[in-house]
């Protein structure tokens, strides 16, 4: 295995079989000399060596012996090492990797009142966004009828991935990024296809981001008259004459109650016809309805009239009115309070979602009308969520962002350097085919070709080779002047915590044969590569 990541990181001739089948290896890893390469050996076998280790906390959490080797680095504290792994690993839960403002932050206000803060991320100000390349994003800000004349799905896309890709890397609203990409998946369109490709950018725009701290019903609503929703779910030809139960289904399966939530085939039959006529304006005027390109639109004419029973209530024949009050009995519905609990406890906490906690979630849920702010708030400051932290692993995209920002990685392409990592490990944004969203447990990501192309992603980054994205490694470790504290201020920097001594002594030896040119990111890229670095 060793070998086989410093060939592809170098000269890229013999990916293997289970990586043909992710994506060829992204065209910005910049090759090595054959010197280059012999000197780095020692990489490898030490990334092998490290892959072996057990990850830093066990399944209650820290054991004593490892918080007697994890010594805390950095300003001195006011609490023990106990709140300080509490609170570094919270903001690891939180964010998609804390910076080292961001955990100053914390130690003021406390790790609840930080909590707090971020549920609300109107009191947050912006101040770290990469405008200038965000308003470089020229395509976003155009109307669906300008993309769809354009025909430049693929650079659309491209610009939305970047915009999504920023936001997670330099956002200080970071628990909205999180929540962002929460419902992006729970809400999935695979915009590789047309129109859901020039669609796509209203629903993340004007559905997903504005309602992620939101309420529930809010959300709800926008997703069901998003183009790019009812076209994927192929509601937009749902007519009376022509039913289409697609979205009915995933309303009821995926959306809110879930499979197991009591709704019947005749359910989904009746929702179907309560969203007839429920459509979008086609690119060229005549697919679907007269109007602007790429906007919702009720066609009465084609809207199957009279009652629907739905889930033992009779919706009276109301037009439009009919699949708004079925949303609205959705949002109330017992089934739907549990199943998004479920989700989200399974997001934030593990897993196997503890029931308790689900059902606390729930009761929330409920009193509160859907109120997203308000159920995160019951799980994230819960004694589940404290038990739980360190013991979930990173998907592709929490582990590609979190080397960037704890890094701090500046970013100039974020499309043409970035994305194509992203797609080799194996979570493109908005490329998932089924509209499930991409899992969320450790068993869909774990093997062999992930863990491959994690590492090569990690030996691209830290060693610069991807154009328009830099580390500094010197301004990482000031104030350090030997082997030792350069890999525990990193460790800390990256883990929140010193490495285990097996894992640290792997990569001292690393550090002791390595040559000086090469040495601070070896050792960065041996961190980032770790079982710890998987881990939050």
């Amino acid at each position: 295995m060793g070998a086989g990541i410093l060939a592809g990181f170098t000269v890229r001739l013999h990916p293997s079989k289970a990586q043909k089948t992710c994506a060829p290896y992204p065209r910005s890893m910049t090759q090595l000399t054959r010197n280059d390469f012999l000197k780095l050996s020692g990489l490898a076998a030490a990334m092998t060596a490290l892959s072996a280790c057990q990850p830093l906390f066990g399944d209650s959490g820290p054991s004593g012996a490892v918080m007697r080797e994890a010594q805390v680095l950095g300003s001195p504290l006011s609490g023990s090492p106990d709140e300080d792994w509490v609170l570094m690993c919270t903001l690891h839960r939180i964010s998609f990797g804390p910076t080292p403002n961001e955990v100053e932050r914390a130690r003021e206000i406390g790790i609840e009142n930080y909590i707090d803060e971020q549920l609300n991320p109107e009191r947050v100000e912006e101040t770290d966004l990469p405008t200038d390349i965000l308003n470089s994003l020229t395509l976003l800000g155009m109307n669906p009828q300008e993309l769809f004349e354009l025909e430049m799905r693929g650079r659309i896309i491209g610009e939305l991935t970047a915009n999504a890709l920023l936001r997670c890397a330099y956002s200080k609203r970071q628990l909205n990024e999180l929540m962002v990409d929460f419902w992006t998946n729970h809400f999935n369109i695979h915009a590789a296809g047309n129109p859901e490709g020039v669609l796509k950018v209203r629903d993340d725009l004007e559905v997903i981001r504005p309602n992620a701290l939101g309420n529930f019903g809010d959300l709800l609503h926008a997703s069901a008259t998003s183009p790019a929703m009812l076209t994927y779910l192929d509601n937009a030809s749902n007519t009376k004459n022509g039913p289409n139960e697609n979205y009915a289904r995933e309303l009821l399966e995926l959306h809110t109650m879930g499979v197991d939530g009591g709704y019947t085939q005749l359910d989904v039959e009746e929702v179907a016809r309560a969203f007839t006529g429920w459509s979008v304006v086609g690119p060229r005027r005549r697919l679907f309805a007269d109007g602007t390109p790429g906007d919702f639109v009720f066609q009465a004419n084609l809207h199957d009239e009279g009652e629907k029973l739905v889930l033992g209530k009779t919706i009276t024949s109301s037009g439009i009115e009919e699949g708004q009050a079925i949303i609205d009995l959705l949002v109330d519905h017992p089934s739907t309070a549990e199943y998004i609990s479920t989700k989200l406890v399974r997001r934030f906490v593990a897993d196997e979602p503890p029931r308790s906690l689900i059902t606390r979630a729930a009761e929330t849920f409920t009193n509160t009308s859907g109120d997203i702010p308000q159920v995160m708030s019951t799980i994230l400051h819960s004694d589940e969520f404290k038990a739980s932290l360190g013991q979930k692993v990173k998907r592709p995209l929490e582990i590609f962002v979190s080397a960037l920002r704890l890094t701090n990685a500046s970013i100039q392409f974020p499309n043409r350097s970035l994305a194509p990592h992203l797609t080799f490990m194996g979570q493109p944004l908005y490329r998932w085919e089924t509209p499930d969203g991409y899992p969320d447990t450790a068993d869909a990501w774990l093997g062999t070709s992930g863990t491959l192309s994690r590492w090569n992603y990690v030996l691209a980054l830290a060693f610069n080779t991807m154009p328009g994205v830099e580390i500094n490694w010197e301004a990482l470790v000031e104030d350090t002047t030997t082997h030792e504290e350069i890999i525990d201020q990193l460790g800390y920097r990256f883990i929140g915590q010193t490495l285990p001594e097996e894992a640290r002594q792997i990569v001292l030896d690393f550090a002791g044969q390595i040559d000086e040119e090469f040495l601070l990111p070896g050792i960065g890229a041996l961190i980032l590569s770790s079982p710890y670095f998987q881990m939050r």
